[in-house]
């Protein structure tokens, strides 16, 4: 059983006011803190969350809300967020919205009122209504990646200058037609979507600095039908093709390789957001890094400042991003 508060006064011979300070960050003597922080690490000491609340009227929990946890793109910013939260002393509450809008708004609108101190979205959700949904809350909210609106905090990276930078790299190495791979683009009219809207924007104006060029999106959710025709018409271009989301672009490795194809020698292929699971795949993907453990770190770090600040205005946070040049173009 861990220790409690009574018990390390006792073995410390000081007050339980003076272990309080000491385990709070408090005003006491260095020698004292030292003495109390290693009892209490010894013994597992563990704080009474429930009964802090209590007393301060705080829960220390934040909730996060994600679109699944079958993707590695949300299980590694899930990981970060968890890590984050918890040097900081806060709990998280992950709940899974399954891709379902109205899944969404009451896991959202349930975490509120289980009374999360604040909540971090990634949302699939969009538009004027969803925007006073969120205000009406009343409580600190910080989106990662797809923005709702300029009076809530954003976190992300400048996607429409990343695949601009993607294209540039693809037009470097010779490629003479690119096809943007973007399967979220068949949900454009129902779900937000704004980080593939801002790639393919970015890619749309990449391409029109270079006419020359031939070019093709593909748009829909079943998109490997569509790779097999531009295949099978014939590679004698050049070609690449540039998918908005790693996933995407192992699935084209995975078929290229049942179809006898060689990658980068039968056509190129580029993906976006450097996945951890990209590590064991061979050849290795030539993809932009969206720094997703840097976006879900500075996510949580802001949410913890929107919380602790009486005084906050909502901004667009934009980190680094990186093109990473491997072996598949």
């Amino acid at each position: 059983m861990a220790i409690t508060v009574n018990q390390i006064a006792e073995q410390c011979g000081v007050s339980r006011t003076t272990v309080l300070r000491a385990l709070n960050g408090g005003s006491v003597s260095k020698e004292t803190k030292e003495k109390i922080l290693q009892v209490a690490k010894e013994n597992n000491y563990r704080p009474n969350l429930l009964a802090r609340s209590l007393n301060h009227g705080r829960t220390m929990s934040l909730g996060v809300v994600t679109i699944n946890i079958e993707n590695m793109y949300f299980v590694q910013s899930l990981n970060t967020i968890n890590k984050e939260a918890d040097k900081r002393g806060y709990f998280t509450n992950i709940v899974v919205c399954d891709e379902s809008l109205e899944w969404e708004r009451k896991l959202i609108q349930g975490l509120a009122e289980r009374q999360m101190e604040g909540i971090l979205i990634n949302p699939i959700n969009k538009g004027k209504e969803f925007e006073e949904f969120l205000l009406s809350l009343h409580i600190p909210i910080v989106c990662i990646g797809n923005q709702v609106s300029e009076k809530i905090t954003t976190v992300q990276v400048n996607e429409m200058a990343a695949a601009m930078d993607a294209v540039e790299l693809i037009v470097s190495k010779g490629y003479k037609k690119i096809v943007f791979v973007c399967p979220p683009l068949e949900m454009e009219e129902t779900q937000n979507i704004y980080v593939h809207k801002q790639r393919e924007k970015g890619f749309k104006a990449a391409m029109a600095i270079h006419p020359e060029l031939k070019m093709k999106m593909i748009g829909k959710t079943e998109f490997l039908p569509e790779v097999e025709r531009i295949c099978a018409r014939g590679l004698h271009e050049k070609t690449a093709f540039l998918c908005s989301g790693d996933s995407y672009a192992l699935s084209i490795m995975q078929w290229g390789t049942k179809k006898g194809l060689m990658i980068p020698k039968d056509f190129g292929l580029m993906g976006f957001d450097d996945i951890s699971l990209l590590q064991y795949i061979t050849p290795k993907l030539t993809t932009v890094s969206t720094n997703l453990e840097g976006v879900a770190s500075t996510a949580v770090v802001e949410l913890i400042q929107q919380i602790d600040s009486k005084e906050y205005s909502p901004k667009s946070i934009y980190l680094n991003y990186h093109i990473l040049d491997r072996d598949t173009l």
